[in-house]
């Protein structure tokens, strides 16, 4: 028997600050289903999606906040479809400074609002599967890179079939999917957002 992470009902939020922080970051986290889950058609279209919003530099959020907006130094998402249990789906930035973390976390929310709203483009969930499955090969071009996918793929509930099978899963998202995966997903009642800050000099002295 594993304890499972009980229903989120409304949003949390934590703050931390320390002397030793010298650039203050933000954080979003949402409960999202893994492979393992019984919604885990959402996890094939939650990683094209991830890709979307941070797959380096000419991602959504990079693009938006960092680029065009000049908000933020770093920006991105993240999701690992492969936990034993519930993942998470992330996206994160640091902001630049003199830029208050309110503005850069409500750009963040409207671009992740776009997609909700409007869905991904063909274009852009084209790139993320080819840059999804780019990964994928040079992953497998090393000694190392087989034994840690089929060994993480078998030690959280899936098989060699799951494994071999991924690409053709991840080659047939559409854009529908990706837009019904974030609206299943992205709620603000279920999410944690995270905040490091430095600490206040005033208050420490």
């Amino acid at each position: 028997m594993r304890p499972s992470e009980p229903n989120h009902y409304a949003p949390r939020e934590v703050i931390l600050r320390d002397s030793r922080v010298l650039q203050s970051a933000w954080s979003r986290r949402w409960l999202a289903p893994s492979y393992n889950s019984t919604n885990k058609n959402h996890a094939y279209a939650l990683e094209v999606f991830a890709e979307i919003m941070g797959g380096g530099s000419t991602s959504r959020l990079n693009s938006s906040l960092v680029v065009n907006q000049k908000l933020a130094v770093s920006a991105g998402a993240w999701y690992a479809a492969d936990a034993l249990d519930t993942s998470t789906f992330v996206v994160w930035f640091s902001p630049r400074s003199g830029v208050d973390m309110d503005l850069v976390s409500a750009a963040i929310e409207k671009e992740l609002y776009k997609v909700k709203r409007n869905g991904a483009t063909i274009e852009e969930v084209n790139r993320a599967k080819q840059r999804l499955l780019d990964s994928a090969v040079f992953a497998r071009d090393s000694i190392e890179g087989p034994a840690r996918i089929f060994g993480v793929a078998l030690t959280t509930g899936q098989s060699v079939v799951d494994v071999e099978n991924w690409a053709n899963r991840i080659s047939n998202i559409t854009p529908e999917q990706v837009q019904l995966a974030a609206q299943a997903v992205l709620k603000i009642n279920t999410s944690t957002t995270g905040i490091l800050l430095p600490a206040d000099k005033e208050k420490a002295e």
